[in-house]
């Protein structure tokens, strides 16, 4: 009630410093403003960075065998993924590329005729035993077997016309068949026909926070006697990732000696290349927040002590008068509250009119109310710290000293 009695002079008092405080209140609300999306940014960033990609990662290796044009390479596409899953410590293997690794959505087309796309979705492709080795989970259907999947020179040179067998994801499945009848349905992209067989939980190639990043088709084909340079995926046991995936290449090496150079590598690693320039990015970011916060705190500080040399007189005849230390302290921690919550408001405005520009211009999403209301307790916070040395230093003010200081 104290307090409340005081916002009357409070604000006869701030009319006075009109300038100082409309300067004081733009940069506060300035602050919040770029406080909200910057905080709504990193931590959007930091989510993407740690979501899941429905694969089982902490069993997954990679393997970039390459070749040389010429050389006699005694082992077969077939063979080499045998030697793989034979490897110590390897539980299944395949050719194909893990997330993270040069993925596209494609167009998905409901018939034939490829008119109008009902939507863009990543059709990830590899070779038999693709699924098991990323751990896929089914949720609705089956998984693939061997009578379902078709040569991979046929499917490269487009030599049937048999859709090919497919897992698509339930993102994907919930969103164009919202009544659960996807099984056996008959998609198209730009190139093949998709038959659904089963429904999976997850499949993220990309993480981008796009809506349709979970949005896929999966499909496997059968290799033979093909010489394939490129990637090979392994599953390893339960926490033998490294020693597997090591012994895995040296397995591939000797079986293949023409893939004159093999590159390992993890699912971490992968993640951790995947978002280096993003979480970079965060870091720098976290960095601006900082220094907006050190500014609006010394510049809140900074009045609060001017106004306190200006008041000398004024304090000490309220001193004088009977008022009390605590009297003085919460006269400027009141003011420093109005003054902040004249800002804050401001800056909701400021918030959301940036991010309307950044959500047109950078694909943001809307910024959530409560990050608003996060911004708002910490400049009131920050504003409380900021003058409590000052209005401290005003309390202490013997009323004497303050009277004869004019």
């Amino acid at each position: 009630m104290r307090i409340l009695r005081q916002i009357r002079p409070i604000l006869s008092a701030l009319r006075s410093h009109k300038t100082a405080v409309t300067l004081l209140m733009l940069e506060i609300a300035l602050t919040m403003a770029v406080l909200g999306n910057l905080v709504f940014i990193v931590y959007g960033t930091m989510q993407r960075s740690h979501m899941a990609t429905g694969v089982a990662e902490s069993q997954i290796g990679w393997i970039q065998s390459i070749g040389v044009l010429g050389q006699d390479n005694p082992g077969t596409g077939a063979e080499n993924i045998a030697v793989l899953r034979n490897a110590p410590g390897v539980l299944d293997a395949a050719y194909g590329s893990p997330p993270f690794v040069g993925k596209e959505t494609n167009p998905i087309f409901p018939d034939a005729a490829r008119s109008r796309p009902v939507a863009h979705a990543y059709v990830v492709q590899g070779s038999q035993h693709m699924s098991t080795t990323l751990g896929l989970r089914i949720v609705q259907g089956r998984d693939f077997n061997d009578g379902d999947l078709p040569d991979l020179m046929d499917v490269f040179m487009k030599k049937t016309d048999t859709p090919l067998p497919a897992l698509m994801t339930q993102a994907l499945a919930q969103r164009l068949y919202p009544d659960g009848k996807a099984l056996e349905r008959i998609l198209y992209d730009g190139r093949y026909a998709y038959r659904v067989i089963g429904i999976i939980d997850h499949l993220r190639s990309e993480v981008t926070g796009r809506a349709n990043d979970d949005d896929a088709l999966l499909t496997e084909y059968r290799i033979g006697a093909q010489d394939l340079g490129g990637g090979y995926l392994i599953r390893s046991r339960p926490g033998q990732l490294p020693q597997a995936l090591k012994a895995a290449a040296a397995a591939l090496q000797k079986a293949n000696p023409g893939h004159v150079e093999n590159k390992v590598h993890t699912m971490a690693e992968l993640r951790e290349n995947y978002f280096k320039s993003d979480l970079a990015a965060g870091r720098m970011l976290v960095a601006i927040i900082a220094i907006l916060l050190v500014v609006t705190a010394l510049g809140v500080s900074g009045l609060a002590s001017f106004w306190v040399q200006q008041r000398r007189r004024q304090i000490g005849m309220r001193r004088a008068l009977g008022a009390t230390r605590g009297d003085i302290l919460n006269y400027f921690q009141a003011e420093n509250f109005l003054i902040v919550s004249g800002g804050v408001l401001l800056g909701v405005f400021f918030a959301y009119a940036l991010n309307l520009f950044l959500m047109h211009r950078f694909e943001l999403a809307h910024l959530p109310a409560h990050y608003l209301l996060a911004g708002a307790l910490a400049l009131w916070l920050l504003g409380q710290l900021a003058v409590l040395g000052p209005a401290l230093r005003a309390a202490a003010v013997p009323p004497a000293v303050a009277t004869r200081s004019v």
